[in-house]
C-alpha cells in the first residue's frame, strides 16, 4: 500500500502562544455542508442552519488537548480532543445553558480559537463531565468546570478565518 508522501516539518520564527481565547459550540445536526481541504488541512467552507453559541472563556483558565494514537494490533487510529472550561461564578442562567448543551448527550461541533489567533475545528463534541462548585475561601470564587471530548479520526482542521466569521454571523 503506497500512503501520502511524507512532508517535512520546519522550524517556524513566528511566535507562539498557548491558551484558548474563544469557543462556539452548535449542534452538529445544523451543519448543511462542510468542506474539508484534505491537502492543506484546512475548513474551506461550512454552512449552517442556525448560528453556534459562544462560551466566554477567560483568560487563563482553559486549554484543549489532542490525543492521537494508534493501535497497531487493530490497524485503528484515534484522535481524542478534550477541551477544558472553568467558567467562573455560578449561576441559575449557567447552569441552565450546561444543562442544555449537555441533554440527550447531544453531538455538537466547536470552533476553538487558540492564542495564536487560529481556529480549529472538531466534531462531534460531547459534554462528559460538568463539575466544582464554590470554593471554601471567599477569594476562591465558585466556577463550573466543564469537560467536552470527541473522538475523531484525525487531528483538528484549521478553520480559515472568514469562515469562521461566516458561520459564527449565521443569523
Amino acid at each position: 500500500m503506497v500512503c501520502a508522501t511524507l512532508e517535512e516539518i520546519i522550524h517556524g520564527c513566528e511566535r507562539n502562544t498557548g491558551g484558548l481565547f474563544e469557543l462556539y459550540v452548535g449542534d452538529i445536526d445544523d451543519v448543511d455542508s462542510i468542506t474539508e481541504d484534505t491537502v492543506d488541512w484546512e475548513v474551506t467552507a461550512m454552512t449552517v442552519s442556525a448560528a453556534p453559541v459562544q462560551i466566554a472563556i477567560k483568560r487563563k483558565t482553559s486549554n484543549y488537548t489532542e490525543d492521537y494514537a494508534e493501535d497497531l494490533v487493530n490497524g485503528s487510529s484515534t484522535n481524542t480532543v478534550t477541551v477544558n472550561l472553568m467558567l467562573h461564578r455560578r449561576s441559575a442562567e449557567k447552569s441552565k445553558a450546561l444543562s442544555i448543551l449537555s441533554a440527550g448527550q447531544r453531538y455538537l461541533y466547536g470552533f476553538l480559537k487558540d492564542a495564536n489567533g487560529k481556529y480549529w475545528y472538531a466534531d462531534y463534541l460531547q459534554v462528559t463531565t460538568t463539575g466544582e462548585g464554590s470554593g471554601q475561601e471567599r477569594a476562591d470564587g465558585s466556577k463550573y468546570s466543564v469537560v467536552l471530548v470527541a473522538e475523531m479520526d484525525h487531528l483538528m482542521y484549521e478553520v480559515d478565518p472568514a469562515v469562521a466569521a461566516s458561520v459564527i454571523a449565521t443569523s
